[in-house]
């Protein structure tokens, strides 16, 4: 087998910072609200990195479902960031 150039594992504490996908809206989830998330048990956030740099080369989260926000109790719509549906 040889040597990979990425590696894939779970968010840690990785500078996600400088992700520049295209999208603006998925740039600003992995940089900002992401980790709120996974502390939550939400979602899981996997990415993929250079070895060589550190530098995010892409990532993917997993959740269960979704739940839009009208069907969510104000006590829990509170703490949460205003991008629905949440996972």
């Amino acid at each position: 087998m040889t040597d990979q150039p990425f590696a894939i594992g779970l968010l840690g504490e990785e500078d996600r910072s400088g992700l520049c996908c295209g999208s603006e809206p998925l740039d600003r989830y992995l940089q900002t609200l992401v980790g709120q998330d996974v502390r939550r048990r939400v979602s899981a956030c996997y990415l993929v990195v250079e070895k060589a740099t550190g530098h995010i080369a892409g990532y993917c989260t997993l959740s269960t479902a979704d739940v839009p926000v009208s069907e969510l109790p104000g006590d829990i719509t509170r703490r949460l960031p205003v991008t629905p549906p949440h996972p």
